[in-house]
């Protein structure tokens, strides 16, 4: 799981990223959000991610479903008697059948980029920069063998977890939104 991730070059970044078979992005807007990004973020996420998922408060569900691709997941967030928050899946995620296979490149460090052409298509490159690697990568590397080598490296890059690590969320673990007060034990599913 990758908070913040930095996706083309750093052009846009995701909420929230899961890395497994596929690489999903969950988008999450809430009702103090606005839409001023969101229309730069839809065609950049499209571009990388398999599936792709927005959750959002009552109040901007209308809007969401104005602008958000027919193919992206959905999960509405709504406040319950007693200040809990319950999040109700109102569509699942589709697989996206419009990436970008320069966009995906661009996920890999400039080893990992040539880790790949050396093992998959036998190319060496000496001094190519990351956006020549990415090139290459686009015209000699198909774009399923890509996103298993990209979900590979990204699951790579996180460190392992120790068994004896606290939960990822508990009270006073520091988040400092607003509304921190709310722990997982209110989030009803």
């Amino acid at each position: 799981m990758f908070e913040e991730l930095a996706i083309e070059r750093g052009g846009a970044r995701v909420d929230l990223a899961l890395v497994g078979e596929e690489i999903e992005a969950f988008e999450l807007k809430s009702d103090f959000d606005n839409f001023g990004r969101l229309h730069n973020q839809i065609h950049a996420y499209n571009r990388v991610f398999d599936r792709i998922t927005i959750v959002t408060g009552a109040s901007l569900l209308d809007a969401v479903l104005e602008v958000m691709p027919k193919w992206w997941g959905l999960w509405a967030v709504r406040r319950l008697e007693g200040g809990a928050l319950a999040l109700e899946q109102l569509r699942q995620a589709d697989v996206n059948l419009s990436q970008d296979i320069r966009s995906l490149a661009s996920l890999l460090w400039r080893e990992e980029a040539i880790t790949l052409l050396e093992g998959e298509v036998g190319v060496q490159p000496k001094k190519a920069s990351r956006a020549d690697l990415c090139e290459t990568i686009a015209q000699k590397v198909e774009l399923a063998t890509l996103r298993r080598h990209v979900a590979k490296r990204l699951a790579e890059r996180q460190p392992a977890v120790k068994k004896t690590a606290r939960p990822v969320s508990a009270p006073n673990d520091g988040w400092s939104h607003h509304d921190a007060s709310y722990l997982d034990s209110h989030f009803l599913i």
